[in-house]
């Protein structure tokens, strides 16, 4: 190899590396941009670590940075916490399957489960408590309780442990 073609390859993973260098170093000022905000603690570093290895969490974290609306800045965030948690499930999950003409009287259920457990939250502080005990983002957690989505099952946990609830009446068949 020539001397100009391993100089050549020097400067290439030079570039390559401080590119590398400079989106983590734009991750980390993102980081102290949610902390500046107010995000809880907990869901920052996870986010940081998580963004320093899944591009799109990344991206996730770019997008809110830049964005101005604060709605749309929640929904990043509730994006975020979505890719957090599915990033964070270790081994083979097991999908259960559910009958179309069943849909309807789950998404019943779902609601009166959500809007009883909101109840309880609304009677022990309110969603913002709730943040800081659970460490999950209020914006994450107002997502939680106003859509009639199934629940994930470490999300009732997190919520039920802060909470000091020992026992909730959950049907296994549509908590994922």
């Amino acid at each position: 190899m020539t001397v100009k073609a391993q100089h050549k390859i020097i400067v290439n993973n030079n570039h390559a590396y401080g590119i590398e260098y400079a989106n983590k170093l734009a991750l980390l000022k993102i980081a102290i941009q949610m902390d500046k905000e107010k995000l809880p603690t907990d869901f920052v570093i996870h986010a940081i670590r998580a963004g320093l290895e899944f591009e799109g969490i990344a991206d996730l974290m770019r997008l809110w940075s830049n964005e101005d609306n604060e709605q749309e800045k929640n929904e990043i965030i509730s994006d975020i916490q979505d890719m957090l948690d599915a990033s964070s499930k270790k081994g083979k999950t097991e999908e259960l399957y559910v009958k179309f003409n069943d849909l309807d009287a789950i998404a019943n259920d779902i609601r009166a489960f959500k809007d009883s457990l909101y109840q309880r939250v609304m009677e022990q502080g309110g969603i913002s408590k709730l943040a800081d005990l659970t460490g999950i983002p209020q914006p994450s957690l107002s997502r939680f309780f106003n859509s009639n989505a199934m629940p994930r099952r470490d999300t009732v946990l997190k919520i039920a442990k802060a909470l000091n609830i020992d026992q909730i009446k959950i049907d296994a068949f549509w908590c994922r």
